[in-house]
């Protein structure tokens, strides 16, 4: 079989896992080739096993074991049918099999890295238990590049590895081709009412929003009494965050990636609170990224790479590790005024295009696949 455009991508779902998603397999349909796109796990179990956190021991078990059983069969076919057929390129997105890879899967995995041209992607610290230590010396070793999100992840790579390593932004190409003059009249029109926060994201990080929610409840009741405004949080998330507050609302909304689409164009800030920890270190600030490519002015926690997205004229940048009220602040500096919201926002937008854009995503990918 002519294998010289034949790509294959690896991901653990190429539907509902964002990183996947957002990182590979939004640009397939613009490059060129014969492109398969092997997904890990199904739909179904999938989601199973993003919730199986809120379920008993057992069964959490029980979902846990097929969700394995399933990754390890979908990966030894996948595998093998690659080992035969010799695609000229192979991307894998975080890993092939996490936590623990058996020693055959070894050995398919290095005889097909061997004989391919190997790109290797990741946007968060996976190295805490996502993928096994067997597999990320494998990758390491023989990807031809590395694809990374910020020079955090870079450090994280072996020093004598490092000069494959690409740095390269999540970024967002489905929020664009909207009506700007339009979306910001819809703004405006909910402006005059109520002011809409939005946080979008996994239940894993509910923590860091925990962390400043108490400050966005403080933060309404100034909206409340100095605006006659309410001040709402819309929460997009596989789990909703039940909390009682006694000035700010709260509108649980379960994800999809059309709904955080459609919600992130009906808001008027975006925020992403972190905890200072090494896993908020490893993160690529996607939320952010995808707030500013709609115009949203942001808020967030200064850790990571949040700073090389944040800065003063697109939002606010916070050192909250010890005082979480300086998100109050922030929130009525940016709502004070429809002007102020607006010049924050063509900043926004100003900041995304010059350092985000799908396109130059897109050039990135298309240069690597032609190589």
């Amino acid at each position: 079989m002519n294998n010289k455009k034949f790509i294959s991508i690896y991901v653990r779902n190429k539907e509902i896992t964002p990183s996947s998603y957002y990182r590979v397999v939004q640009y397939v349909s613009k490059l060129e080739g014969r492109i398969t796109i092997n997904s890990m796990s199904t739909k179904g179990i999938y989601s199973m096993h993003l919730n199986s956190h809120q379920e008993n021991k057992i069964k959490w078990f029980l979902i846990s074991a097929i969700y394995f059983f399933i990754i390890l069969c979908r990966s030894t076919y996948f595998l093998i049918r690659d080992c035969m057929i010799k695609p000229k390129y192979i991307i894998i997105s975080k890993s092939i099999c996490p936590r623990y890879t058996p020693y055959y899967l070894k050995l398919l995995i290095l005889k097909l890295v061997k004989n391919t041209v190997v790109y290797w992607d990741f946007d968060d610290y996976i190295f805490s238990g996502e993928i096994s230590k067997t597999e990320a010396e494998i990758l390491e070793k023989y990807s031809n590049k590395i694809v990374v999100t910020n020079e955090f992840l870079k450090a994280k790579i072996k020093p004598q590895y490092q000069d494959k390593v690409i740095l390269l932004p999540t970024t967002d190409g489905d929020m664009q081709g909207y009506n700007k003059r339009e979306l910001r009249k819809k703004r405006k029109v909910l402006f005059d009412r109520e002011i809409k926060l939005i946080w979008v994201a996994t239940s894993g990080n509910i923590p860091n929003l925990k962390k400043i929610i108490s400050s966005l409840d403080k933060a309404a009741k100034i909206v409340s009494e100095s605006y006659d405004k309410k001040l709402v949080l819309t929460i997009v998330c596989n789990k909703s965050v039940n909390v009682h507050l006694e000035y700010l609302e709260i509108r649980n909304i379960k994800w999809t990636r059309d709904i955080a689409i459609k919600e992130i164009f009906n808001s008027h800030i975006g925020i992403m609170p972190l905890l200072h920890n090494e896993y908020s270190l490893g993160k690529g600030g996607f939320k952010l990224v995808q707030y500013i490519s709609t115009g949203l002015p942001v808020i967030a926690s200064n850790v990571g790479f949040n700073s090389e997205i944040v800065n003063e004229s697109c939002g606010f940048l916070l050192d909250d590790r010890k005082d979480p009220d300086v998100w109050i602040d922030a929130i009525i500096k940016i709502i004070s005024s429809w002007n102020y919201w607006v010049s924050y926002s063509e900043c926004a937008m100003e900041r995304w295009n010059k350092k985000f854009s799908f396109n130059n995503n897109l050039m990135t990918w298309k240069k690597l696949l032609d190589s």
